[in-house]
């Protein structure tokens, strides 16, 4: 029963990968990809590599050529930003966390950056300081979609007062029955959910943790009554009606 119930983490990191396919999910800022670099006459051997290795999908060497500007304008932010996206589209969670915790010291304002340090946190498993990264980012865009980001990472970090509440607040917000999210249907695929489902069955998740089977029961089916097709509300409701059922998953 366990593994279908339980909400990780990794949730966020589909949605996060969705949302750079598809250059914006819902009204949350999507990470772009690599910024354009501003040629300069002293750069123009660097930046001429820069763009043919980005023309040919070379990110390592795209890397190295940002590294020589760097070198040559440390307090350069601009090529710092473009690093940490470099990083990012290539799955390099750690090397983009550091890079965008360094930009962020000198320019707290850009949401890119934060929304990917955020994104790599989570992939990280380092739910906390992810929390606090979106909570950041929803103080300045009270995006539904960060929001939801928020209620399930409160989830993951046991904070069942905290994701009770925001949730309530995703609830509450008209976006949340038209904006979606991207999430696990089963092991091979996922499904493109509104926030107001997703945001229900979180809350189904959660009553199930504490032991209030009626109210976990209740949440699922208000998931699956907006969103008729939500594979994995109906596979909470099954599991939690069928208990049996489950057991031989457990072998």
């Amino acid at each position: 029963m366990k593994r279908i119930l339980i909400v990780t983490a990794m949730i966020v990191c589909a949605i996060a990968a969705n949302a750079q396919k598809k250059g914006k999910e819902a009204d949350a800022p999507a990470t772009k990809p690599a910024a354009t670099v501003a040629p300069r006459t002293s750069n123009e051997a660097e930046v001429k590599i820069y763009e043919t290795a980005l023309k040919y999908g070379d990110i390592e060497v795209a890397r190295t050529a940002i590294y020589a500007l760097l070198i040559k304008h440390p307090d350069s932010i601009s090529y710092l930003d473009t690093l940490a996206r470099l990083y990012f589209s290539g799955g390099n969670y750690v090397q983009c966390a550091l890079t965008s915790k360094d930009y962020l010291t000198k320019d707290s304002s850009n949401l890119f950056v934060r929304e990917m340090l955020a994104i790599s946190f989570s992939s990280l498993n380092k739910n906390k300081e992810s929390l606090e990264q979106y909570e950041l980012l929803y103080a300045n865009t009270h995006s539904v979609f960060h929001a939801y980001q928020i209620a399930v990472l409160q989830y993951v970090l046991k904070r069942f007062g905290e994701c009770e509440t925001t949730c309530a607040v995703i609830l509450s917000d008209p976006k949340a029955g038209d904006q979606k999210v991207s999430i696990s249907a089963d092991q091979n695929n996922n499904q493109q959910v509104p926030i107001k489902a997703a945001t229900y069955n979180i809350r189904g998740v959660m009553f199930k943790e504490m032991n209030k089977t009626d109210e976990a029961i209740a949440s699922f089916q208000e998931a699956v009554k907006i969103f008729p097709e939500f594979a994995l509300a109906k596979a909470n409701i099954e599991a939690l009606k069928n208990p049996k059922k489950e057991a031989p998953a457990k072998k």
